[in-house]
C-alpha cells in the first residue's frame, strides 16, 4: 500500500525526524525497513501520553500538507511516498490530532525518492 511520510533530508539521504532505526536516523532506499517497536512518549502534547512506536505515515499527500502545520521548522523536510507492508502491522496513533498511522514496515523506493517534494514549498503545488 502506498502512503506518505515527512522526512528530513541530509545530503540527499532520507532520515527520520525523531526516533531512528538501529541507532541511526538514516534510512536506506529500495529496502524494507522495520521500525523499532517500543513504548515512547510524544513530545508535542502531553508527555505523559505513551504509545507504541512505529513509522509515522499518512494516507494521502493532502493529509501530509495538513500535518505540516504541526511543525515550526520545515527546512530540509521533504514529503515522499512510501510502500507500506500492512500485513506487518498498521495502527492508529490514537492521541494524534492528524490522520497519522503507525506502521511496522516500510520501503522508500528510489523512484519515489526522486519525486520527493520540499515541504516548505508545498503551497506551490496547490
Amino acid at each position: 500500500m502506498i502512503m506518505y511520510r515527512l522526512f528530513e533530508e541530509k545530503n540527499g539521504v532520507p532520515c527520520t525526524l525523531f526516533h531512528g532505526v538501529n541507532k541511526s536516523r538514516k534510512l536506506p532506499l529500495d529496502t524494507w525497513v522495520d521500525a523499532e517497536i517500543k513504548n515512547v512518549h510524544d513530545g508535542s502534547r502531553d508527555r505523559a501520553t505513551e504509545y507504541v512506536s512505529g513509522f509515522h505515515v499518512l494516507p494521502s499527500f493532502e493529509s501530509v500538507i495538513k500535518f505540516l502545520n504541526r511543525f515550526k521548522v520545515l527546512d530540509n523536510r521533504v514529503i515522499c511516498a512510501v510502500d507500506v507492508d500492512i500485513d506487518a502491522g498498521i495502527w492508529d496513533k490514537e492521541h494524534s490530532l492528524s490522520d497519522v498511522k503507525l506502521v511496522k514496515r516500510m520501503k522508500i523506493t528510489s523512484e519515489y525518492w526522486d519525486k520527493r517534494v520540499k515541504a516548505n514549498e508545498y503551497s506551490n503545488l496547490q
